[in-house]
């Protein structure tokens, strides 16, 4: 029961100082001290200290020798679109490599993910990354999948900023439907046009989420 209590709080915190920070009330640059936030969370410092590292993760927070905590600076709008780009080329190549040795278990696999994801189930984010990483880690292109999983970290936090709308869900789980059956056909071309969809859809909610939270223009 603590140890659930303390992730929770730990859980309150980080989402509290990633929405400081996307808001702008938290500006690059700005100092995270532990005592300052442990008075504007009222949350001890044991959780504040474990959102901190997994702001560090995230990339929203740089931990600095003898500075500590650091606002870091997020990539631009402009940035975000053209990492996008990137993402949209280069997953699809990967998908395309998948579709060419994927097996039956790893099909399997896509089923139930897919399956949990049409039911919307709670923990649709990492479902749906978990997808797409089971596609690429069957490219065998380790190498190309680890710059993949470093260009979805810099702009994790967008896609994750809330819980994505019933409407998103399912647009996406149907996209991951048709990603699916572009693979089992071993059709190329659907194969790319179905992936680079899903990935100008996750653009999209960047998009929004940049227009909900950014008081100004990037």
């Amino acid at each position: 029961m603590d140890n659930h209590a303390s992730s929770m709080k730990s859980l309150v915190a980080y989402e509290k100082i990633r929405d400081m920070i996307l808001t702008g009330v938290k500006l690059p640059g700005t100092r995270l001290v532990l005592s300052d936030l442990e008075m504007e969370l009222e949350i001890g410092r044991g959780p504040i200290r474990e959102a901190l590292m997994r702001l560090d993760r995230s990339g929203l927070v740089k931990n600095i020798p003898y500075k500590g905590a650091v606002v870091a600076s997020p990539p631009s709008r402009r940035e975000i679109v053209i990492i996008f780009e990137i993402r949209a080329d280069l997953e699809a190549k990967l998908a395309i490599e998948a579709s060419k040795n994927i097996t039956e278990d790893q099909i399997a696999q896509l089923e139930a993910l897919h399956s949990r994801m049409a039911s919307v189930d709670a923990d649709f984010y990492t479902l749906d990354r978990e997808f797409h990483k089971l596609i690429y880690d069957a490219s065998n292109l380790p190498h190309l999948c680890s710059i993949v999983d470093k260009l979805v970290e810099s702009v994790e936090t967008f896609l994750n900023l809330y819980r994505q709308e019933i409407t998103d869900c399912h647009k996406f789980s149907f996209e991951h439907g048709q990603i699916l059956a572009a693979i089992k056909s071993g059709d190329e071309e659907a194969v790319r046009e179905a992936l680079q969809d899903n990935i100008r859809s996750g653009l999209e909610v960047v998009e929004r989420s940049f227009s909900r939270l950014i008081r100004k223009p990037v």
